[in-house]
């Protein structure tokens, strides 16, 4: 909010009329939200770890089980 204020007060004192100085700053607000904040991204990184952890998990007992049955039937 500061730095819309900020914004708006730079874009008035350049001589840009009111109602599109409110426009900017509304634009600027809307794309604001699309952005990940650090607890977005901490989240992702946390739940990609966990994925990728049990998938390589998974894929190290198929490979100890393959090569176990591969050993017990020669």
């Amino acid at each position: 909010m500061k730095h819309s204020i900020s914004l708006y007060d730079a874009l008035r004192a350049i001589d840009v009329p009111a109602d599109k100085a409110r426009n900017v700053i509304d634009a600027l607000e809307d794309d604001m939200r699309d952005i990940a904040s650090k607890q977005d991204l901490r989240d992702f990184e946390q739940r990609i770890t966990q994925t990728l952890t049990i998938r390589l998990g998974g894929m190290l007992v198929a490979a100890v089980g393959f090569l176990s049955a591969i050993k017990f039937f020669n």
